[in-house]
């Protein structure tokens, strides 16, 4: 005898909705699990919001700032000295992409706080600015304290077109290993080619305590660096049901626009510094190129947890520390001349959140 599908579930024959009803609510009630951990394979819109954490590391002239009047030749603090600390920052993005895979995005980026400071004490008050300046400056020469300090925050925006590749997801078939992994949910590859902007504002102080006085003589100078950049690129991203890597690398030739200011306060001649205040500007090339790499948790099928790290590059700015004039000259054009090559590394983590759907 027979056995029907109605006999094995135990049901009189003639009587079969009952099963079917019950493999029709199963099948449903897997589908939301099968989503849970298998988020869209190629979806076309995302936002981006991360917190950063990026030190900043100069390259500038490592001259000496400060010496000791009886040991001139001898460097006592340096430009290269300061390291500066983690500073905080925020980045955030949006992007789309069309049925025909061409996308666009637009994207900004901010980080301040990465100040450093360097200081040196003598009790025989014999501490004075670098070069000809400690000799012929009374306010920087004579000191018993002195500081070399610096101050930096970056901002940059970008617009970019972006010409997106979908790997299809799982294939059995395919040459590469990972997309031959059952759990492999599909990758994604961007072409990128748009336009960047990024402002560094670079702040540093000379400064020195004179015996006898309440606080320092100061030698300041303000920096300000723009650049706009042509920028290409690709973006790499690679998603295994909950979890996902991505990478992202961008590099642009850039014009620059810059600009120095200076001046000096005297403790002992509040009223008649050393020099008295300017400020120039001057233009050339340099580059903006940025690495990201990290990861992705995913939290929904919508929503994940970013985490990661970013290196970013500048060169061709004006670095505050490579404008100090360390001449006797009191004359108009002294301490008007912009130092031009000087490049700024970033590094640092990531962590925020990302919607795509």
């Amino acid at each position: 005898m027979t056995l029907t599908s109605a006999d094995r579930l135990g049901q009189p024959r003639g009587r079969t909705g009952g099963p079917r009803f019950v493999v029709l609510m199963l099948s449903l009630l897997a589908v939301p699990a099968a989503s849970a951990q298998w988020p869209e394979a190629d979806p076309r819109q995302y936002v981006v919001a991360e917190a950063l954490f990026l030190q900043k590391n100069n390259a500038a002239v490592d001259r000496p700032l400060v010496v000791d009047a009886t040991a001139p030749a001898t460097p006592l603090l340096t430009a290269g000295d300061t390291q500066s600390v983690i500073g905080t920052g925020a980045r955030l993005a949006y992007g789309e992409y069309a049925a025909d895979g061409l996308g666009w995005e637009a994207g900004w980026l901010g980080a301040w706080g990465m100040d450093a400071n360097s200081t040196i004490g003598s009790a025989a008050g014999t501490l004075q600015a670098a070069g000809e300046l400690g000799f012929t400056s009374a306010g920087l020469s004579g000191g018993t304290l002195a500081s070399v300090s610096t101050a930096t925050q970056l901002n940059s925006a970008e617009f970019n077109l972006l010409f997106h590749e979908y790997d299809g997801g799982y294939d059995r078939s395919s040459r590469y290993p990972w997309q031959r992994c059952d759990w492999y949910a599909g990758g994604q590859w961007d072409w990128i080619v748009g336009f960047r902007w990024a402002g560094l504002e670079d702040a540093a102080t000379l400064g020195i305590v004179p015996a006898g006085a309440p606080a320092p003589s100061t030698y300041g100078v303000q920096a300000s660096s723009n650049l706009f950049a042509g920028q290409i690129g690709a973006r790499g991203r690679w998603n295994w049901q909950r979890w996902a890597a991505d990478f992202t690398a961008k590099v642009g030739p850039a014009g620059t626009s810059l600009r120095q200011s200076q001046r000096f306060f005297d403790q002992l001649a509040p009223t008649d510094p050393f020099r008295t205040a300017r400020a120039s500007t001057d233009g050339d090339m340099g580059m903006i190129a940025e690495i990201t790499m990290g990861g992705v948790w995913r939290i929904t099928d919508v929503w994940g947890l970013r985490f990661g790290y970013d290196l970013l590059w500048l060169t061709g700015v004006a670095l505050a520390a490579d404008q100090f004039d360390l001449s006797a000259n009191v004359d108009p054009q002294a301490g008007t001349a912009i130092g031009t090559t000087g490049s700024v590394f970033f590094q640092g983590a990531h962590l925020g959140l990302e919607a795509r759907w």
